[in-house]
């Protein structure tokens, strides 16, 4: 019987259906082995793969991008310069004294740099509050130098500091913290030789020859005069006193490094003279093997932050961050 055009056999029919199902076969396997039909879930990682695991989950977006927190990279330290006459004794309700000088020294081991950062004493900041009896009572915004007043249940008021500034600068680790009372300032002073300075200011009031536009090599209490003196200095306010202590600050830190560079008998020498100024919960070895294994660092300029100066209701000095400039300077020191 003859078959009209485009009939098909029952087994051309079987074999062209066969040939369907193995290449529907074929295709599904291979887009199995794609990952197509997975909703493009990303490939489980592969055991013992090194990616993702050193970047920091502490992130901040600038310009668009996010970055990352550089904390295996970085070792950072605060300074503390309190108005107390005995940093020793730190707890106690509003017993701690004030944070008249701080400073940030960020330890870059891969740039193999330092970069040091000095912070406003009356910058606006949340901080935490305990107490009489060293309970937390919640939050305030403060000046900065405040935070060092308030002390809780075995929480000294330099962790309450080290805290605050750790929050400031977008949630950056203070590894170790050091606080000196400002009787410590000629003692440094005079053990790396003094630190010469211009006077910009009259400073005769302290000590008569410390006359405005003197060129003088600071020894004793003389360094101590020129970085605490406000009231009956200049305009008084803290703004010209910060002027002054980062123009010593640049002295002392170059003749700090000329002074001890390479010479661990007079670093430990300087060490001993602070005993009873100073107080870390870095121990002496740690900050020795720190200054011996940075010293050869290049240091970047000091670093301030940006902001405005108002007085408040009451007549207290504040300064408000300019927080575009503070993200940009975090950036730059502690991301990538």
């Amino acid at each position: 019987m003859e078959h009209r055009f485009g009939e098909l056999s029952p087994r051309k029919v079987l074999l062209i259906a066969g040939s369907i199902v193995l290449w529907a076969v074929a295709l599904l396997m291979l887009l199995v082995f794609l990952g197509v039909g997975e909703e493009f879930e990303p490939a489980a990682p592969v055991f013992g793969s090194l990616e993702g695991r050193f970047v920091s989950d502490n992130t901040m977006t600038l310009d668009g991008k996010v970055l990352h927190y550089r904390e295996n990279e970085i070792t950072n330290y605060l300074f503390i310069g309190v108005d107390n006459d005995d940093v020793t004794d730190v707890f106690g309700h509003q017993n701690g004294g004030q944070a008249d000088f701080l400073v940030v020294l960020a330890i870059d081991r891969i740039n193999r740099c330092v970069s040091p950062v000095m912070l406003d004493r009356d910058t606006m900041v949340e901080m935490h509050t305990y107490g009489v009896f060293g309970h937390p009572s919640g939050t305030r915004v403060m000046q900065l130098c405040l935070a060092q007043a308030y002390s809780g249940i075995n929480i000294p008021g330099s962790v309450n500091t080290v805290e605050t500034v750790e929050k400031l600068l977008q949630n950056i680790d203070i590894h170790h913290y050091v606080v000196l009372d400002m009787t410590a300032i000629p003692l440094v002073n005079d053990a790396v030789g003094g630190v010469e300075v211009t006077l910009q200011d009259d400073f005769t009031v302290y000590d008569p020859v410390m006359a405005k536009g003197t060129t003088i090599r600071l020894i004793g209490e003389q360094a101590e005069f020129f970085v605490r003196g406000r009231m009956t200095v200049a305009d008084g306010t803290n703004v010209s006193r910060m002027g002054r202590q980062q123009q010593y600050l640049s002295g002392l830190l170059s003749q700090f490094r000329q002074t001890v560079k390479g010479n661990q008998p007079k670093l430990q020498q300087v060490l001993n003279l602070l005993e009873g100024h100073m107080v870390t919960e870095a121990g002496d070895n740690t900050l020795l093997h720190d200054v011996n294994a940075y010293d050869d660092y290049t240091w970047r300029p000091l670093a301030v932050l940006q902001g405005r100066h108002a007085i408040d209701e009451y007549g207290f000095a504040e300064f408000w961050v300019d927080e575009d400039a503070l993200m940009r300077l975090v950036a730059d020191i502690w991301f990538r």
